[in-house]
């Protein structure tokens, strides 16, 4: 089983913002992945729109990675 966690995945890491591909390319083996989005939000943030970010960086990064299995866990 690999499991890789990705935490501080931020906007923009498609293009290596941040720590961007240093993160992201230990995805590519993983079988399914498990999202765990924050639920508390706020005025300025909204849990749906943190996984919609996440997933889309993950996309932008690997096309493929839509194919992956998921879940989501909301903590809070």
């Amino acid at each position: 089983m690999t499991i890789a966690d990705l935490p501080g995945l931020i906007e923009g890491a498609h293009a290596n913002k941040g720590l961007g591909h240093e993160f992201l390319r230990h995805i590519e083996r993983t079988k399914v992945i498990l999202y765990v989005i924050d639920g508390t939000g706020d005025d300025e943030r909204r849990p749906i729109n943190d996984y919609k970010i996440l997933r889309r960086e993950l996309e932008l990064y690997n096309p493929e990675m839509s194919n992956v299995k998921s879940l989501i866990v909301v903590n809070k």
